[in-house]
């Protein structure tokens, strides 16, 4: 049996003990799948970034198994919300203990940015490694990815720490080629260390950091050969109204 299958068994079980639902409803809840953050994970991977690959699955893996048990709790408030509200607290206080739990085991701690911080970690990799090749549009388009349409939700995490310290100091020194798409995805990369060298300070700092990072996905985009903040009506709302409609050229 695939490891993945393996893993959803087993993780299947828990949930089941835990809540009492029918054995192939937690099976299904446990399926794997493929969403930006493994994309994210193969093309690192065939750049030759492998322990960024490695270390992106990692997160996937935790934080996959960590909704699953919210959505197990979730599954139980439906059913008995209105007949057994005991069961629904009891059952629900044990699928977040669970998910503590499974944040914890690999150093995470609930209600951080943690998890998301390092996926951007992931990203500034990618688009420091495009910033170097004359065409990396394919790894750009995976980086872009797994940005949220959301730039304050954005600020949030590009400003948070993950498990351990990580620098975006590199970016000051990023060299490559002239094409478009690496001079795209060094201004992203620099984008990012700006960002996440904004303080936690008020709602200032908040939006600035916002800002910077529309000028982010704006700049990842051209990179990935995209039209920039195409499909991301948060993000463009935002270039509208608290950027005067235009990307710093920096």
């Amino acid at each position: 049996m695939p490891k993945k299958q393996a893993r959803a068994a087993q993780l299947a079980r828990q949930i089941q003990a835990v809540t009492g639902l029918p054995y192939t409803r937690c099976l299904k809840m446990c399926e794997p799948s493929e969403g930006s953050w493994v994309r994210l994970a193969r093309a690192l991977r065939a750049a030759g970034l492998s322990e960024a690959a490695a270390q992106l699955l990692a997160v996937d893996a935790v934080t996959t198994e960590v909704s699953t048990w919210f959505s197990a709790g979730g599954a139980i408030e439906g059913l008995f919300y209105y007949t057994d509200n005991e069961r629904v607290q009891r059952t629900y206080d044990a699928c977040s203990d669970a998910a503590d739990a499974a944040l914890n085991r690999v150093g995470f701690v609930r209600h951080s940015w943690g998890t998301d911080a390092e996926v951007y970690h992931a990203a500034f990799l990618a688009l420091s490694k495009v910033g170097t090749l004359p065409d990396g549009r394919a790894l750009a388009r995976a980086a872009l990815d797994v940005f949220a349409d959301g730039p304050t939700w954005c600020s949030d995490i590009i400003r948070s720490r993950g498990r351990s310290s990580f620098t975006y100091d590199t970016a000051a020194g990023l060299t490559g080629p002239g094409t478009p798409t690496a001079v795209a995805a060094r201004k992203a990369a620099r984008a990012m260390a700006r960002a996440a060298a904004v303080p936690f300070n008020g709602d200032e700092e908040w939006y600035e950091a916002a800002g910077i990072m529309v000028e982010v996905i704006w700049h990842a985009g051209e990179a990935a050969g995209m039209p920039p903040l195409e499909g991301r009506p948060n993000c463009q709302h935002h270039l509208r109204n608290f950027m005067d409609g235009e990307i710093p050229q920096q």
